[in-house]
């Protein structure tokens, strides 16, 4: 696989900015809140069969080896893992690729066994109970219990993900990295999502930084920036969408009023965070400008509570001149 394809997702062939196998928006993540497992659904005839075959080639070439394919199409090995929230954006986007797929808990999943070996472990058990019963007797406990972990082993290889996603040494909290993934997840392509990965690149080296020796007060505005970036991106989108639907109707100059005021949040705390960076965490001015900003995105949640529903009401209105 060349580098420039290595810096796409596998599923939508989008740009990947975090160098992993999947974009955010397919379910890029850590490997702690990648809580699903996708998995093919078996063609119903030869002809599906082929197609599906193909595409899934395609799909794993230089990602899996040749041997895992079959098991990978026939739905006994999972394909991928990813968080809950991106499960319908990956199902999608591999039916897009003609490729049918279903998901399932990760935790509670169970790959269905392929029949030769469900065969070989229930002969394991037979012969070495008839063994047990004509020669060794102790052969009739060991030989279940060994069939039990040749079953077991099974299970974990097959629920191990064909496409395995590089965990991502993120510094952030788990409550903070699961909010990234599942916003990435819902986001659509536009600026809000690009916005969104830069602030997420600018505060990473400055997070791992005060983990390191900063004081906890500090860490926690990061943690809240963040957070409300999240919240903001999604509200960004929603704006964006919402001057689509409406065009230059009524509400609209008030709408793209938001929606600067939103990008120009988005501008102001990558530029903190590379500053407080590039300087010193030390740099308490930055680090009260920081700390200004989680304030004003807060408060910017509460208006564009109102902003959505005018937004759903100029949608539903036909517009100027239709």
């Amino acid at each position: 696989m060349t580098a420039r394809e290595a810096s796409r997702c596998v599923l939508c062939g989008e740009p990947e900015p975090f160098g992993l196998s999947i974009c955010p928006g397919c379910g890029g993540a850590a490997h702690a809140v990648g809580d699903t497992l996708v998995f093919i659904r078996p063609a119903d005839t030869d002809a599906d069969a082929r197609r599906v075959d193909h595409a899934l080639d395609q799909l794993l070439e230089g990602r899996a080896h040749l041997s895992e394919h079959p098991y990978v199409a026939s739905g006994h090995r999972a394909l991928i893992r990813v968080p809950a929230a991106a499960a319908e954006t990956a199902v999608r986007q591999l039916a897009l690729k003609g490729i049918p797929a279903e998901t399932r808990n990760a935790r509670r999943a169970w790959a269905p066994i392929p029949h030769s070996f469900a065969i070989l472990v229930g002969a394991v058990a037979v012969v070495g109970m008839i063994a047990g019963i004509t020669a060794e007797p102790f052969l009739r406990w060991v030989s279940p219990l060994y069939a039990g972990l040749l079953a077991m082993a099974a299970q974990v290889r097959l629920r191990q993900p064909a496409i395995r996603i590089p965990y991502r040494r993120t510094p952030y909290p788990l409550r903070v990295e699961r909010a990234l993934a599942e916003t990435f997840a819902r986001l659509p392509l536009g600026s809000a999502r690009d916005f969104l990965v830069r602030l997420v690149h600018a505060a990473e080296p400055l997070y791992a930084a005060l983990r390191r020796g900063g004081p906890p007060p500090r860490r926690k505005d990061v943690e809240e920036l963040l957070s409300m970036a999240c919240r903001a991106a999604e509200d960004l989108a929603d704006l964006e969408h919402g001057l689509m639907a409406v065009g230059a109707g009524p509400g609209a100059e008030r709408l793209t009023g938001l929606r600067d005021r939103l990008v120009a949040k988005f501008r102001d705390g990558i530029a903190v965070l590379h500053r407080l960076r590039a300087e010193t965490i030390a740099d308490d001015p930055a680090h009260q400008e920081l700390a200004r900003l989680v304030t004003a995105l807060g408060e910017d949640a509460t208006a564009l509570a109102d902003a959505r529903r005018e937004i759903a009401a100029l949608a539903l209105e036909e517009p100027p001149g239709a």
